[in-house]
């Protein structure tokens, strides 16, 4: 019992110190601010080992913004070796059920794509974080 405590603490310890801290050379959220005059959809794609998606998001109502919160991972880090991350700001009115994965070509036909914002870090750099629809 003392072992498999012991163990858990230094774990727990071990695993604390590898993570950084948010500040300004750690972001753990975009911000998406919606400046229409519609509700839409801000959402990411979730994909499956076989090459099935789905849009996962949330509505933004027209004047507010929606935070994105990525992993435990910093978006810094995440993004450091070119990797892009997608949002896909969707209209409401035809949103693919979150219940449902298809084939990842298909999220046109499955969504009302009104944007597709395709980032780097330094996209998100440049606009501290924030994203401004339209």
């Amino acid at each position: 019992m003392r072992k498999s405590l012991l163990i858990l603490c230094i774990g727990l310890i071990l695993s604390a110190t590898t993570c950084r801290k948010e500040g300004d050379n750690c972001h753990r959220q975009i911000n998406i601010v919606n400046n229409s005059n519609s509700d839409i959809i801000s959402a990411i794609p979730l994909v499956k080992l076989n090459d099935q998606c789905r849009l996962d998001g949330s509505i933004v109502s027209p004047g507010n913004t929606h935070h994105h919160y990525g992993s435990r991972v910093c978006i810094e880090d995440a993004l450091a070796n070119g990797t892009t991350r997608q949002i896909y700001i969707v209209d409401p009115s035809k949103y693919n059920d979150p219940s449902v994965y298809y084939n990842c070509d298909s999220i046109e036909k499955y969504n009302k794509v009104l944007k597709l914002y395709v980032l780097t870090l330094d996209d998100l750099k440049k606009n501290n974080f924030t994203i401004a629809y339209p």
